[in-house]
C-alpha cells in the first residue's frame, strides 16, 4: 500500500466525495446478482464482498472513510477480511487459498476503478486511476515486487522501527517527568521491546473488547453507571475507538494482517447458504449480512485462549490509580518550568500554562490505551490540583486556571453554548460513573474546605493597611464550586464557619484597638489630655470608614 502514499497531491490520490455511497450500491449489486460482470458472479467472491460490505455499512467506519477519503485504507480492510474468510476451515500448512485472496482483492480494486470511470470522476483522480489499474495488474499476474511501476522502477526504502530512545520524544519526556536517565529508559526498552510489541497491543483490546461484550465487569458495566442509558452511551462510543486503534496498528505494520487474521474490526458475516438461497425476494438473501452486530471479541491472535487472561501487557492493573500518579508527576514538573519560565516573563506576567504539549499528548495517549473515559479524566485532573492546593504546591491563582483548563478544554460545549460549568457537556453528571460522582464529590468538599481556611486568613487581615484581596477566593467558592453541581452545601458548615469568622474578627478588632490605644493614650493615666481621647475616636473612626470603603462591594461575605 506503500504506492499509494507515493503522491502528495491529496486530492489526486483520495477517493471523491461521495464515492463511498456509490460503492455500497455496487458492493449491494454483487450481492443480489445485478453485477453483470461474470467475475463477480462467484459465489466465494460474493461471500468475500459480503463481509466487506457488512464492515462498510458499520457506522463510525463509514464515517471515517467519507472523512479521509483514502482509497488504501478502503483496499487494506478488504484485504485483512478477505483472508479471514477464505482462511475459513483450512489446514495450517494449507496455503492454497493465499493466491485466492490476491484475486478477490483484485476484484475489488477493480471495483473501484469502476465506481471512479462510471461517474467521470477518474479524470480529476488520474493518478489514483493509475495506481489502482497497476495494483489490480500486479495482484492478477501474482508479481511479487509490488512497488513497481509501470515502465518504471521506484525503490522505496522502507526505515526500520526504531527502539532508540532519541527517536521517542514522548519517551524522553517520560523520563524527564521521572528523573530518569536516557540510558535507564533505552535499558527498560531494551529488556521489554520483545514483550512490547504490536501483536501485544492487538491482543489487550481483544481481550478488553471480550470482558466488554461479556460483562465480566473486568471494563466498566452496567453497576458503574446510574442509569441504563448512560452505561448505553459509554459502551457504544467504546466501539469507534477499539476499531480505529487496530485499524492504526496494523497500517502501522501490515504484517499482521497476514499473521493475524481477523485482527481488523468486521461484523459477522452471511453464511454461504444465506448468500446463495433462492428466494422470491432478492433483498431477503441480504438481511442475514447487514443486521449483524459488531464482533471484534472473535478475533484470533494465536496462542492458548482456552482461559481468558485479565492480564494486559500495556494496561495496568488499575488505570486510573497509575494515570491519576503520571498525571500528578507531569503536572508537577510542568508547574516547577512555568515558574522558571515566570522569572524570565515580562511585566505582563507569565502565560497561565499548566500542562505542556508534550505533557498533554502523553496523558491523551495513555487515556486512548487504558480506555479512561474524558470524564473520568476530568475528575482526576480536579482530584489532583486539589491534592496539591490543599498540601500548599500550588496557589490560588494556579487552583483558578485549573478549573478555567477544564471549562474551556476542547471536549466542553462552544463557550457560545454555555454560561456556566453546570451546563457544559464535561459537567453532564448523568453521563458519568458512580464513581466519579462520588470522587468529584470529595474533592469539592476538601477544597471548599481548605477554600474556608483560606477566606477566614484573608478576612483577619481586613484591619491591616495593605490586606489580600478577597476577590480570588470568593470567586473559586462561588463560580468553581458552590455553581458545581455535585457540591453539597452543609448550613452547619456554614454557620460554624460564620461563628469562627465572627470570633476571630472580634479578637482582630480587639488587637487593632490595644494598639491604637497604646499609641495615642499614655500608659500613666495622670498624664491624660483630652486630646488623647479625641485622636483616639478620630483614629477609629478614620479605620471604619476605611474598612467600610475597602468592602462596599461585599458587605456581606458567607453571612
Amino acid at each position: 500500500m506503500s504506492d499509494f502514499s507515493l503522491i502528495r497531491d491529496s486530492k489526486s490520490t483520495r477517493i471523491p466525495h461521495g464515492f463511498v455511497s456509490e460503492l455500497e450500491k455496487r458492493l449491494t449489486g454483487v450481492l443480489i446478482g445485478k453485477e453483470k460482470r461474470k467475475e463477480y458472479q462467484d459465489h466465494l467472491v460474493v461471500r468475500t464482498f459480503a463481509v466487506f460490505l457488512n464492515t462498510l455499512k458499520e457506522d463510525s467506519f463509514r464515517k471515517r472513510m467519507e472523512k479521509d477519503r483514502r482509497a488504501e485504507d478502503l483496499v487494506l480492510i478488504f484485504y485483512s477480511n478477505a483472508i479471514k474468510e477464505l482462511s475459513k476451515g483450512k489446514e495450517q500448512d494449507d496455503d492454497s487459498w493465499k493466491l485466492m485472496v490476491d484475486r478477490h482483492v483484485a476484484l475489488f480494486v477493480r471495483l473501484l476503478a469502476l465506481v471512479l470511470k462510471g461517474h467521470d470522476w477518474a479524470k480529476d483522480r488520474p493518478e489514483l486511476a493509475n495506481r489502482l489499474s497497476v495494483l489490480e495488474n500486479k495482484l492478477l499476474l501474482q508479481d511479487q515486487d509490488l512497488m513497481e511501476g509501470n515502465g518504471t522502477t521506484t525503490t522505496e526504502v522502507v526505515a526500520p522501527l526504531s527502539y532508540d530512545v532519541k527517536d521517542m520524544p514522548l519517551v524522553q519526556h517520560v523520563a524527564k517527568i521521572f528523573g530518569m536517565t536516557t540510558s535507564q529508559a533505552q535499558s527498560e526498552i531494551d529488556k521489554n521491546k520483545s514483550t512490547w510489541s504490536e501483536k501485544a497491543a492487538l491482543q489487550d483490546l481483544k481481550t478488553y473488547q471480550t470482558h466488554l461484550n461479556l460483562q465480566t465487569h473486568k471494563t466498566l458495566s452496567r453497576d458503574d453507571f446510574e442509569s441504563d442509558e448512560a452505561f448505553d452511551a459509554w459502551k457504544k462510543s467504546e466501539g469507534p475507538d477499539l476499531s480505529q486503534m487496530m485499524l492504526a496498528i496494523v497500517q502501522s505494520n501490515p504484517e499482521l494482517a497476514k499473521s493475524t487474521p481477523g485482527a481488523l474490526p468486521s461484523i459477522s458475516p452471511a453464511t454461504e447458504d444465506d448468500l446463495t438461497r433462492t428466494s422470491s425476494g432478492r433483498t431477503g438473501r441480504m438481511s442475514h449480512a447487514f443486521d449483524q452486530p459488531v464482533d471484534l471479541s472473535s478475533l484470533s491472535l494465536g496462542g492458548d485462549e482456552s482461559e481468558e487472561s485479565d492480564t494486559y501487557t500495556f494496561i495496568p492493573s488499575d488505570p486510573r490509580e497509575v494515570y491519576r500518579h503520571i498525571l500528578s508527576q507531569a503536572l508537577s514538573h510542568d508547574l516547577r518550568d512555568r515558574e522558571l519560565e515566570a522569572s524570565q516573563a515580562s511585566s505582563d506576567g507569565p502565560s497561565m500554562k499548566l500542562l505542556s504539549k508534550q505533557s498533554t499528548e502523553l496523558l491523551n495517549e495513555i487515556c486512548l490505551r487504558w480506555r479512561i473515559p474524558n470524564f473520568s479524566r476530568i475528575v482526576l485532573f480536579l482530584d489532583v490540583v486539589q491534592s496539591k492546593f490543599v498540601d500548599n504546591e500550588i496557589d490560588l491563582n494556579t487552583l483558578d486556571s485549573a478549573f478555567t483548563f477544564v471549562k474551556e478544554s476542547p471536549s466542553s460545549e462552544p463557550r457560545s453554548k454555555r454560561s456556566s460549568m453546570a451546563v457544559s457537556s464535561v459537567f453532564d453528571r448523568q453521563k458519568w460513573t458512580v464513581h466519579d460522582l462520588s470522587v468529584m464529590q470529595v474533592s469539592l468538599a476538601k477544597l471548599h474546605e481548605a477554600m474556608l481556611r483560606e477566606l477566614y486568613d484573608v478576612m483577619m487581615d481586613c484591619f491591616e493597611a495593605k490586606p489580600r484581596p478577597l476577590g480570588p477566593v470568593m470567586y473559586i467558592l462561588e463560580n468553581h464550586i458552590q455553581a458545581d453541581p455535585s457540591y453539597t452545601e452543609d448550613p452547619e458548615d456554614i454557620d460554624r464557619f460564620s461563628s469562627y469568622v465572627q470570633e476571630g474578627l472580634a479578637q482582630k478588632a480587639t488587637e487593632k484597638y490595644q494598639n491604637m490605644l497604646g499609641q495615642l493614650v499614655p500608659v500613666d493615666g495622670d498624664t491624660w489630655e483630652f486630646d488623647n481621647v479625641i485622636q483616639l475616636g478620630d483614629s477609629i473612626t478614620k479605620l471604619a470608614l476605611k474598612i467600610q470603603k475597602r468592602y462596599r462591594n461585599n458587605p456581606e461575605i458567607m453571612g
